[in-house]
């Protein structure tokens, strides 16, 4: 069973077990299967700040930017083999198009440097945008887990 990377405190995760499946809970707000090799996120909501600022509420934009940063962090400790980002990726179907060139670019760099990197569907983006690295799947199973009912 591959090790999540010693540079991770082991008071910011917890080893546990779900169902039978080892699983570790990151406190960055990841969880790791170590028996698949593959690390889990979800709610990333990219794009958020842009799509409240446009309607005149007072958040901070640079939200993806930070979650994409984070992202790449915890994706570097454990390496995986798969990342499944389990919906509401984006914010809603319009995020794309708000996603600056950078942030897309550091998005697409991220998401190439795992082998497989899955976008399941959320109820704020159905469908992954067009463009970017991965595939699209409305449901999944993982080590007899699955989403969206697990």
């Amino acid at each position: 069973m591959p090790r999540p990377a010693e540079a991770v405190s082991d008071r910011a995760r917890i080893e546990t077990a779900f169902a039978g499946v080892p699983l570790v809970l990151d406190a960055r707000g990841a969880a790791y299967l170590p028996d698949a090799d593959t690390l889990i996120v979800s709610d990333l909501h990219l794009e958020k700040g842009s799509y409240f600022a446009a309607r005149g509420v007072p958040v901070p934009v640079c939200d993806t930017r930070e979650t994409l940063r984070r992202l790449a962090d915890v994706i570097a400790a454990y390496n995986p083999e798969q990342v499944v980002c389990l919906g509401d990726s984006f914010h809603d179907r319009s995020a794309r198009g708000r996603l600056c060139t950078d942030d897309f670019g550091e998005l697409t760099r991220i998401a190439g440097q795992v082998p497989d990197w899955v976008w399941v569907s959320g109820n704020h983006d159905p469908e992954p945008p067009d463009g970017l690295t991965g595939r699209g799947a409305a449901r999944l199973e993982i080590a007899g887990l699955t989403h969206p009912k697990l």
